[in-house]
């Protein structure tokens, strides 16, 4: 069911549904590629805080040509991207979303991938939740969305570019792999914030 959302600038209220979740997608993921200009994907620990602002910023900018007409205080969505990943990146996962891991072996990719991933999600969530507050439906819900789109999304990517990796040997693959991450990230949660915006 689609569900409506009133902004103070609009006389009719706008419909929250899967046109919004698709435009969530594909923002999300041009927001990615066009943070390669900026941000080399690498493996940890080249890929740090810097990059991560950068990346985060780039990210958060384009998510928020989705938001802006639909939640109060939009511009802080690019201020909390930033200040997440620069927090991530600084720490001692890296900027995950544009790190490819050291090891070849599957089953570490996958296993690394599901705890970094679930980490990551879960402050991306908390952090992004001081924006979406009373505008979602249960703010909980939005950062265990965030920790399960990154606990799959992350070592889903890394079992992509290894694969891939064992198949052409380039570093091509750990990219297309991180594109899968983003785009599995993006599309849970896309699924959770069409479900979860409400009328205010």
């Amino acid at each position: 069911m689609n569900r409506l959302y009133y902004h103070p600038s609009r006389t009719k209220p706008q419909k929250i549904g899967w046109g919004f979740c698709l435009q969530w997608v594909f923002f999300t993921v041009v927001g990615f590629f066009l943070s390669l200009i900026f941000v080399e994907v690498g493996v940890r620990p080249y890929i740090g805080a810097l990059s991560g602002a950068i990346g985060g910023a780039v990210v958060g900018l384009a998510q928020w040509l989705v938001l802006r007409n639909r939640i109060f205080q939009s511009k802080w969505w690019v201020v909390v991207s930033i200040v997440s990943w620069l927090l991530i990146g600084a720490s001692s996962l890296g900027a995950l979303g544009w790190i490819a891991p050291r090891t070849e072996q599957i089953w570490l990719r996958l296993f690394y991938g599901l705890i970094n991933g679930a980490i990551v999600g879960g402050i991306l969530g908390l952090a992004q939740c001081f924006v979406l507050k009373k505008q979602i439906y249960r703010e909980e819900l939005w950062i265990i969305a965030n920790i399960i789109a990154w606990a799959i999304g992350l070592p889903l990517g890394w079992l992509v570019g290894g694969l891939i990796y064992r198949v052409i040997g380039l570093f091509i693959s750990e990219v297309i792999g991180l594109f899968v991450t983003w785009f599995f990230v993006a599309v849970i949660t896309g699924i959770a914030l069409m479900r979860s915006l409400h009328v205010q």
